[in-house]
């Protein structure tokens, strides 16, 4: 596993970034070994002894993980902790149990199907299919609550985002952007090309924990032909 390079945001948080990836969906991913690790150190830190006092936040992101302090918390410390629960993570290696979300692909659900289609030259089927292969890993949370960018998409299913978003995604659409796949938790105004649909609920705020998936989780897409 590389070391990081350690980079101060501002005066209480520090930024270890293990590569360099770029924005979500916009460049090369993080192996996924090296990803996992990330996310466990996250949870590690968070559940760590004292963590509460020295740590408002452990954000992991592709290839990097943010840490903000509490104020007064001497960086060293939190560098320390990291560092230690770092390398007993190689002693300690768990794998994230498999999550499976069932899609309803194309149809009212799916318009940009046809899109992608065109796009990559492939079949709608073998599209589906290559969809549907992979095990995705949970890298990171943003856009919004809920909102997981997936990483181990296909290459050959690469499409860029839309120039001009729609106004209006619903819940549950699945979607492709950039080198990532993702679904939308709630509907929203977005810009990634809509290939499906799924029932499965990403994000309530009344449920505990309120996000069905977390960085490091490992998921996979089933293809149905209707959602009950």
């Amino acid at each position: 596993m590389p070391e990081p390079s350690i980079s101060y945001v501002n005066e209480s948080a520090i930024l270890l970034s293990f590569g360099a990836p770029g924005q979500a969906g916009e460049a090369a991913q993080p192996d996924q070994s090296l990803q996992i690790r990330i996310c466990q150190l996250a949870q590690a830190l968070r559940g760590a002894p004292g963590s509460a006092q020295m740590l408002l936040e452990v954000v992991p992101g592709p290839g990097n993980l943010l840490l903000v302090m509490q104020r007064e918390v001497i960086a060293e410390q939190v560098l320390q902790q990291a560092e230690a629960l770092w390398l007993d993570l190689e002693q300690t290696r768990e794998t994230p149990a498999l999550i499976e979300i069932p899609v309803c692909y194309g149809g009212k659900g799916g318009p940009d199907l046809p899109q992608l289609s065109r796009h990559t030259g492939l079949d709608v089927n073998d599209i589906i299919d290559r969809h549907c292969a992979p095990e995705y890993l949970v890298q990171c949370l943003g856009f919004m609550a809920g909102f997981a960018y997936l990483g181990g998409l296909d290459p050959s299913l690469a499409i860029a985002r839309k120039k001009t978003p729609a106004a209006r995604i619903p819940a549950g659409s699945v979607a492709i952007g950039g080198l990532y796949t993702g679904i939308y938790p709630s509907a929203t105004p977005g810009g990634w090309h809509i290939i499906g649909q799924t029932r499965s609920r990403l994000f309530d705020p009344l449920a505990s924990p309120p996000c069905l998936l977390r960085p490091g989780d490992r998921l996979r897409f089933v293809a149905v032909e209707t959602l009950s």
